[in-house]
C-alpha cells in the first residue's frame, strides 16, 4: 500500500495525472505565428512555454484568420492566438494577460527624408504615404485617409512598400516595428536596411492576447493556467530570451 501511495504521489508531482493538450487556432503572421517558423513563431512559443510551466502541452492549427476566430468562438478550440482587445471580442471571449506588445510606427528613409517628424495627423499633409492592402493601422489614420485619399498609395505587401520607400516613391510607411525589423533583416542587405529608420513616436501600441471562448465551461480555468505560466516565464527571464530571439530573427521562415 505504501509503495502504491508513493507511486501515485510521484506521478502527481510530475504533472502526469493532470497534464493536458490544449488546441489553439491561429493564423500566419511572421514572425509571430507561422506553421513553418521555429516553435511556430514568437507568440506561439510564448504560449507553449507558459503552458509547459504548468505541465501542459499545446497544439496549434493554422487557419485563415477569420476562420480561426470563428472556430474558437464556436468552442471548437480551447483558445485562439493572438489578437488585440476590442469590445466585440470581450462579448465572446475571456482574454489572457499580454503575451506581446505590438507597436506601429512610420518607417522612413533617413537620408532622403532626414527631417521627417510628426506629432499630429495634420503634420503628414503633403507626404506620400504607403499602406499595405487589407491592413487596419489605427482609427486616426483611417479617418485621415478618408479626407486625404490622394496622399495614400496602396500595394499588396509590406516588402513592396519597403522597396518603394528605398526608391523614393513614397515618403513614409506605417508598419509593425518588429515585423519591419524582421523583414529588413531577412529580405534586404545590411547596407540597404541601414538606410531606413522607424520614427520614435509610435502611431499605435497594442497588447497581443490569447482569447478563450465563453461557450466553453473551462475557458476561465484554462486562461488562468496560461496567465500563471506567463507570470512565471517573465519572472525567471525566459520571456526576455524569447524576445531577444524575436529581434534577432530566429522566428523567420
Amino acid at each position: 500500500m505504501k509503495i502504491l501511495l508513493s507511486f501515485l504521489i510521484l506521478i502527481s508531482l510530475s504533472g502526469g495525472v493532470n497534464s493536458e493538450t490544449f488546441r489553439i487556432s491561429t493564423g500566419e503572421f511572421v514572425p509571430y505565428c507561422s506553421s513553418a517558423a521555429f516553435h511556430k513563431g514568437f507568440a506561439s512559443h510564448v504560449v507553449e512555454e507558459a503552458f509547459a510551466r504548468q505541465g501542459h502541452k499545446v497544439e496549434f492549427d493554422f487557419l485563415p484568420w477569420k476562420r480561426a476566430m470563428l472556430e474558437a468562438k464556436l468552442g471548437r478550440y480551447d483558445a485562439t492566438s493572438w489578437w488585440v482587445h476590442s469590445d466585440e471580442r470581450d462579448t465572446d471571449f475571456f482574454l489572457s494577460d499580454e503575451i506581446l506588445e505590438r507597436t506601429i510606427a512610420f518607417l522612413y528613409h533617413k537620408y532622403k527624408n532626414s527631417e521627417f517628424d510628426w506629432k499630429e495627423m495634420s503634420d503628414l499633409s503633403g507626404m506620400s504615404i504607403g499602406v499595405t492592402r487589407g491592413y487596419h493601422y489605427t482609427d486616426k489614420l483611417v479617418a485621415f485617409r478618408k479626407t486625404n485619399k490622394a496622399l495614400f498609395e496602396e500595394v499588396n505587401t509590406d516588402e513592396q512598400n519597403i522597396k518603394r520607400l528605398l526608391l523614393g516613391r513614397i515618403d513614409i510607411f506605417p508598419m509593425n516595428t518588429v515585423t519591419g525589423m524582421e523583414l529588413l533583416h531577412t529580405k534586404f542587405a545590411p547596407h540597404v536596411a541601414h538606410q531606413l529608420n522607424f520614427h520614435p513616436r509610435a502611431l499605435n501600441t497594442t497588447s497581443g492576447l490569447v482569447m478563450f471562448p465563453k461557450v466553453n465551461k473551462r475557458s476561465e480555468q484554462i486562461r488562468d493556467i496560461l496567465n500563471t505560466g506567463l507570470k512565471s516565464i517573465r519572472e525567471d527571464g525566459t520571456y526576455e530570451k524569447l524576445l531577444d530571439g524575436l529581434l534577432k530573427g530566429v522566428y523567420s521562415k
